[in-house]
């Protein structure tokens, strides 16, 4: 590791030099133009020159998150921010195969980081959470067309029964997967099912009120009734009407993640001993159920809503977990080989428009994510413009 370390400070070192060289060549170029001469042109192009060595840092491997791909997922009062249409998921495989991305299993990441080995630029993984329906029947064969790797996360309460009803209809496809179909993408070398909790809860973590039940918000609020019901959940979006956790005009308090949340009571807070004793209880139970329904213990932990805590992820490597998500870096060597950091991935990233601008926004998604950071720009327009057009994201199931 001492040799990763000296690496790294190189690293910064010299994106410092080049950051200091950047500024110096701009202000210098600044005061040059008040005249006129060759200063200020090559002063300006050392400027550039040495901000686009600061805006190029290649090297991290972005984890791409998905979660639906279906053609109509209004049945997820949250698709807006997590379905992603088929053709636009067929036009994000076709960017990273023509841009010359290699999609790898996960397990070859936590294996390089583990030995302290960097990977081929241009890596890229593919993650898909909470184990859909429509992730076996448009997702799946997309990747085998493009023989490409992925790794699906689910949660054992929402895993569908073997006799589960499932809608008719124009949405065949809403819902979750069974059992036996994971076991298949399970059995499938390109795929791997992994843990994703059991209830994929949300908990009150304060007195704080930030809405109110109505007949047209509780589906978007459901995951705080999943917290506090314990059992199959997999046809909650068969519900015509709200549950009693859910009557409307209630109140709905600030929440978290209830894998990563202190639970708030009349009284305040959990205790420390209790948030500890109710995590370790969660991962076991979750670790155990994922074995019973899949048939070998997972190895990979996707926290709910990709919320985690110091508390959780001590729990998961006394659980003996390969890697859990939630990391906020970039992939690289030197940074902790436990925790694997995602980048979420939407449709209508510009708010809407013609399907090459996804294929543009998942092309600065994943550069930017590479280490490229130049393309920050346009990911911050693409994120103003969907605001404008569709409206602020929100919590629900995703992640």
């Amino acid at each position: 590791m001492a040799g990763v370390d000296r690496r790294l400070r190189r690293q910064r070192r010299f994106r410092l030099a080049a950051l200091a060289l950047g500024l110096g060549g701009i202000g210098a170029g600044v005061m040059a133009l008040s005249g006129v001469g060759w200063g200020a042109a090559l002063a300006l192009l050392a400027g550039g020159i040495a901000a686009a060595l600061v805006l190029h840092h290649p090297g991290g491997v972005p984890i791409l998150v998905y979660h639906s791909v279906s053609p109509d997922a209004s049945w997820l009062p949250w698709a807006q921010n997590t379905s992603v249409r088929p053709e636009v998921f067929r036009r994000h495989l076709s960017v990273l195969r023509h841009g010359g991305w290699q999609v790898i299993p996960t397990a070859s990441l936590i294996a390089a980081r583990a030995a302290g080995e960097s990977l081929p630029r241009r890596s890229v993984i593919l993650h898909f959470d909470d184990g859909y329906l429509d992730n076996l029947l448009f997702a799946a064969p997309l990747l085998r067309e493009f023989d490409m790797p992925a790794m699906f996360f689910i949660s054992c309460d929402f895993v569908a029964g073997t006799e589960q009803r499932r809608p008719d209809g124009p949405q065949p496809w809403a819902g979750y997967m069974t059992a036996p179909e994971m076991r298949g993408m399970d059995a499938d070398p390109l795929f791997e099912i992994e843990a994703h909790g059991c209830d994929h809860g949300r908990i009150p973590v304060s007195d704080r009120i930030v809405d109110r039940i109505t007949d047209r918000n509780w589906r978007r609020h459901t995951p705080l009734h999943w917290a506090v019901t314990p059992g199959d959940k997999a046809d909650w979006f068969l519900r015509d009407k709200p549950p009693p956790q859910l009557a409307i005009g209630s109140p709905v308090p600030e929440s978290d993640s209830v894998l990563s949340g202190r639970w708030w009571h009349d009284a305040g807070p959990e205790t420390e001993a209790a948030f500890q004793a109710r995590i370790r209880t969660a991962m076991q139970e979750s670790q155990a159920r994922f074995a019973a329904l899949i048939g070998r213990t997972p190895r990979v932990f996707a926290w709910p809503f990709d919320r985690s805590c110091e508390t959780g992820i001590a729990e998961a490597w006394r659980c003996g977990y390969e890697a859990v998500t939630g990391g906020r870096g970039d992939n690289r060597v030197g940074e902790d080989p436990f925790r694997l950091s995602r980048v979420h991935v939407q449709d209508r990233a510009f708010g809407g428009g013609p399907i090459w601008l996804e294929g543009l926004w998942l092309r600065a998604r994943v550069s930017s994510a590479s280490g490229r950071l130049g393309w920050h720009l346009l990911l911050a327009l693409a994120a103003r413009m969907r605001r404008r057009r569709l409206g602020p994201s929100g919590y629900g199931g995703a992640g």
